[in-house]
């Protein structure tokens, strides 16, 4: 697997990322962005995808702030560490990094949490259809807590 980094106005892989998301909502649900929506925030921030032989693997979109807008991985290449890698990749940029994600997506809420992510606040009628959404932060000491945690995991 390969990383590509694509700055603002990069829109190398904005049709195949798309193309994940909408597979990912079919699927799922989350994700429902539109077009409009998802292609205007992918050309103004840095895109950060994971590829395979078969295309994109998982893909991060990230503000300058360290905000992630959006975070995928392809369902069946779940579990592989495919998101934390994204996320440890994004970090490399960022001292802190934010997110919301929907309070229904619980596997969502779980993977952040897991890896160092802290729950601020819960946001009511945030997304376009009334959901409620979890705002989620970690900071530099975050990762090293969970890089270390992990370590000590593996040697029990």
């Amino acid at each position: 697997m390969r990383y590509e980094r694509s700055p603002p106005d990069d829109t190398s892989y904005l049709d195949e990322v798309w193309e994940l998301k909408q597979d990912i909502r079919r699927e799922e649900g989350f994700l429902r962005q539109t077009w409009d929506f998802f292609s205007s925030a992918y050309e103004r921030n840095t895109a950060y995808v994971l590829l395979d032989e078969q295309g994109a693997v998982g893909f991060a979109v990230v503000r300058g702030d360290g905000y992630v807008l959006f975070l995928a991985v392809r369902t069946d290449r779940r579990g592989e560490g495919v998101g934390r890698s994204l996320v440890e990749k994004t970090a490399e940029d960022h001292d802190k990094l934010t997110c919301h994600t929907r309070v229904s997506n619980t596997n969502a809420v779980e993977f952040y949490r897991h890896l160092g992510f802290e729950v601020e606040r819960r946001v009511g009628n945030y997304y376009q259809d009334g959901e409620t959404s979890v705002y989620l932060s970690r900071d530099r000491s975050s990762s090293l807590r969970s890089r270390i945690t992990d370590v000590v995991k593996r040697e029990d």
